[in-house]
């Protein structure tokens, strides 16, 4: 399958069902245009990620302040890749009913449908700290204007964004490209599987010149000392395995022979017969379901690998994002830590400068050791930054970037300055609706609900029906061609019909192959339960994590105004209203701490700011939706469960379901 890939840079203001249904409503021309009579054909593919807190005026404002155009690298527009479609969990997704129920009638609380830090006891109540915030401000977070502008790190500069990386990654990455071969090579199992009902042409021709000495008059009838023969045979024809467990057959056989015997008449002799064989199993190995079972596990095995290299896909994606808002870190502590040794310089400067009037020289030594520091934890962060754009290099694999290897990147995207309005509840549907590992586990008990259906036929006694018919011609001289034209001018069709029936004592492998198989049916199931728990769960987290950490943040910008004023304070002291009866080298020592806990301070909430925008992706890929595609299918509304497509027949009637299932009992041990 071929796929458009549309990338959206920013979290959009809204729930993440609403998301999916953005993400979805943008490529309504191409699903309007798309064919789904093939997997082949060319389905609209829309990558929904959330590179967490980039707003598109942000964004915007970024790339109009950057200097130097965007590298062809990023141009990529109108994908065409590869991509597997999300696979349906038809036909168990009834099973996912309770939990989606369960979700629907869980009370929705306060907090569910907006910012949880309203609820938060720590930011409820107004505080002598600024009171409760929702909307960070840019001076706090005063580097944000920074990072997206060259440091000077290299003597040229490109800029990089989230999404132009994980669009470059998708499509040069050779470890993405090698996921995508999974798919390819798990599909040509299902035409092996499925060949076998293809038909199969024969021929087969074999001459034999025989002399042997005659040891019975009855070999030639006369007093010959040798019986010399000469006996040409062929077949031709076709056979064919039914999907209903039948096997057809239909060969011509033609020959000749001539001997020196007196009782071959004629001699010598053509020979022609023309069969039509047909055999039936009635019991064991009857039916489309059985005899098709290794195709439906080569396609069960296909929708598996399908979700398992979307799962993969996801997760090198969350990896560039990941190294992207690294990068963006780095930069924004390198600035952080550039202002801390401009602060320690112009101490020094000052210090220096009042050498002769009232510095002493401890503090002048004071201050030469934080502006060494200083400089040494910068040089230790730049090493971090081409370090990140190294790894960025190296997961995105494009050979593009390889003439960008001593470029500066400059990250473009910032990120999110205030709250997302979010659901638990949504972004659990969601989840339930599009998580490859609960698709992979109902396409497991799928897998083994069909193994058991065939184990289940394999326990019943074998009772093949035999039906069998021909027409023979006989010509004079080595004429098989005029033989063949008399099978049909001469006599009538010679027929059968016969059964054959065997079962063994006990049956007792295949009763246990039974008993195996439905052991594993219910392992499955449990496994399926604790998959589904597990992701509601980590959906829950997600968002609690999401939510938190801009609690946090709130909580780290008032950290960082506290500290910010507190240095401000001491600088003021220092320089403009010293206490004579303070130790100056002590008011040096607090104001110098005071710039690293503000510099501290400062990294903390950047970090608080790249795990919120990090959140956000893990929660898109918590909810299966990190990666969108299959337009065509669109999972139905959250808020009507009456208009779900019933599901598939199940394999063999839905036979698992619909027998009471009793463990087997251990055997008593013999006395």
């Amino acid at each position: 399958m071929t796929a458009d890939v549309k990338l959206f840079a920013a979290p959009l203001r809204t729930t993440p069902t609403r998301v999916l249904k953005v993400g979805l409503r943008t490529h309504r021309v191409s699903k309007l245009a798309s064919i789904r009579s093939t997997w082949l054909k060319r389905l609209a593919l829309s990558w929904l990620v959330c590179v967490g807190c980039c707003g598109a005026i942000d964004h915007q404002s970024a790339v109009a302040q950057t200097s130097v155009g965007v590298p062809s690298h990023q141009m990529h527009q109108n994908l065409e890749l590869p991509i597997p479609n999300a696979v349906h969990s038809r036909p168990y997704e009834h099973h996912i009913d309770r939990y989606r129920s369960q979700v629907l009638d869980t009370p929705v609380t306060d907090g569910d449908e907006s910012c949880w830090f309203e609820n938060s006891p720590a930011l409820a109540k107004p505080s002598i700290l600024g009171g409760q915030v929702t909307v960070l401000d840019p001076k706090t977070v005063w580097w944000d204007q920074h990072v997206t502008t060259p440091l000077g790190l290299a003597d040229q500069h490109t800029p990089v964004d989230a999404s132009a990386l994980a669009q470059t990654a998708l499509i040069a990455s050779p470890y993405v490209r090698g996921l995508l071969t999974e798919p390819q090579i798990s599909m040509t199992d299902i035409v092996i599987a499925d060949a076998q009902f293809d038909p199969l042409t024969f021929l087969d021709a074999n001459y034999t010149d025989t002399n042997d000495p005659v040891g019975s008059t009855l070999t030639t009838g006369d007093a010959s000392e040798r019986f010399r023969d000469n006996l040409f045979s062929s077949s031709a024809g076709v056979r064919k395995k039914m999907t209903s467990g039948g096997n057809l057959e239909l060969v011509q056989r033609g020959g000749f022979q001539n001997n020196n015997s007196t009782f071959l008449v004629p001699n010598p002799q053509g020979t022609s017969r023309l069969e039509l064989n047909f055999s039936q199993p009635l019991l064991r190995d009857h039916g489309k379901a059985v005899n098709r079972t290794r195709v439906i596990l080569a396609k069960i095995d296909a929708q598996i690998t399908n979700s398992e290299v979307r799962e993969e896909i996801q997760t090198h994606l969350l990896d560039v994002t990941t190294a992207y808002w690294e990068l963006y870190q780095a930069r924004a502590e390198w600035l952080q830590r550039s202002r801390l040794l401009e602060s320690a310089q112009e101490m020094q400067g000052v210090l220096l400068a009042r050498g002769e009037v009232d510095s002493q020289q401890r503090q002048i030594l004071r201050a030469n050791v934080a502006v060494a520091k200083r400089r040494a934890d910068l040089v230790r962060i730049e090493t971090r930054i081409r370090n990140a754009q190294s790894k960025l290099r190296l997961l995105t694999g494009d050979r593009q970037f390889a003439q960008f290897a001593e470029y500066e990147m400059v990250p473009v995207e910032k990120p999110l300055m205030q709250s997302i309005e979010l659901s638990t509840r949504d972004a659990t549907l969601t989840a339930l609706d599009n998580r490859p590992d609960i698709v992979q586990s109902l396409q497991q008990m799928h897998a083994v609900s069909t193994r058991v259906g065939a184990a289940r036929n394999q326990v019943l006694p074998r009772l093949d029906l035999l039906l069998s018919s021909y027409v023979a011609g006989l010509e004079t001289g080595t004429n098989t061609f005029g033989a063949i034209g008399r099978q049909f001018s001469e006599g009538r069709p010679t027929y059968s019909a016969g059964l054959v029936f065997e079962r063994p004592w006990g049956n007792r492998a295949n009763q246990a192959r039974l008993r195996r198989n439905r052991w594993e049916w219910t392992r499955s199931y449990a496994e399926f339960q604790q998959t589904t728990e597990a992701a509601i769960t980590e959906v829950e987290i997600a968002v609690r994590e999401t939510q938190t950490l801009f609690n946090e943040l709130i909580a780290k910008q008032q950290s960082t105004n506290a500290a910010a004023r507190e240095v401000e304070y001491l600088r003021s002291r220092w320089t403009l209203l010293p206490d004579p009866n303070e130790n100056a080298i002590l008011l040096i020592e607090n104001l110098l701490d005071a710039q690293e806990r503000l510099a501290d301070e400062e990294r903390s909430l950047v970090r608080s700011q790249v795990a919120h925008a990090l959140s956000w992706v893990s929660l898109r890929k918590a909810m299966g939706v990190l990666l969108v595609c299959n337009v065509a299918e669109v999972s139905p509304p959250l808020n009507d469960l009456s208009v779900m497509t019933p599901p598939e027949p199940q394999p063999f009637g839905g036979m698992i379901e619909s027998e009471p299932f009793s463990p087997p009992k251990p055997a008593e041990p013999t006395p």
